[in-house]
């Protein structure tokens, strides 16, 4: 299971990818975020208009004035992208998108179809993707190392130990580096 975090970032970085596999969590998150997100525009943009109308004045016209569409509209191919994804997971095709055109039973039908399970076992669309179970492994599998390396977060680490302060054996290794360069490359130049 993706944390928020981990969802919203793959929500992010697969914006534009219509093919893989998005779990429920990695499909979820992201749409209970942005869907509070939706509603509070939405409650910002109805107060516009209630201040406008106390104030017996015309609501204001600016692209700017309400922020529910333009959240929409930003938001529109990340959405629609996640569903794909999700319904890729759970072994459908990304058509299903077109049962939402029958009037109201095909909402609900869209609904059930991103709630249903992940597919446990690779399909058409790429192996699961759930951090919490184990793809089965073929003959010649990764080593344990390279697997884990794939997590989402695992890449936040690599700057952890960036600004980790260095040994005393690293700054020593590092000045003899910088002292064979300048014999190698600095010094020759200069007597030349």
């Amino acid at each position: 299971m993706y944390s928020p975090v981990a969802a919203m970032e793959s929500y992010i970085s697969n914006a534009v990818t219509l093919n893989g596999r998005a779990t429920r969590s990695e499909y979820w998150w992201p749409a209970l975020v942005v869907g509070s997100a939706t509603i509070a525009a939405g409650l910002a943009d109805a107060m516009t208009v209630m201040r406008a109308m106390e104030d017996a004045a015309l609501p204001p016209l600016g692209i700017t004035a309400y922020w529910s569409p333009i959240l929409s509209l930003v938001t529109f191919v990340p959405n629609f992208t996640a569903a794909i994804r999700r319904l890729h997971d759970s072994g459908r095709s990304g058509g299903w998108t077109l049962v939402t055109l029958v009037p109201f039973l095909g909402v609900l039908v869209y609904l059930v179809l991103l709630l249903m399970p992940s597919e446990r076992h690779e399909n058409a669309w790429g192996s699961p993707r759930d951090p919490g179970v184990a793809p089965p492994r073929p003959r010649s599998a990764r080593p344990a190392a390279e697997a884990q390396a794939r997590r989402p977060l695992d890449a936040y680490a690599v700057l952890l130990q960036a600004a980790a302060e260095p040994s005393p054996e690293e700054i020593a290794r590092r000045r003899q580096e910088v002292h064979e360069y300048f014999m190698r490359n600095v010094s020759r130049r200069a007597t030349t």
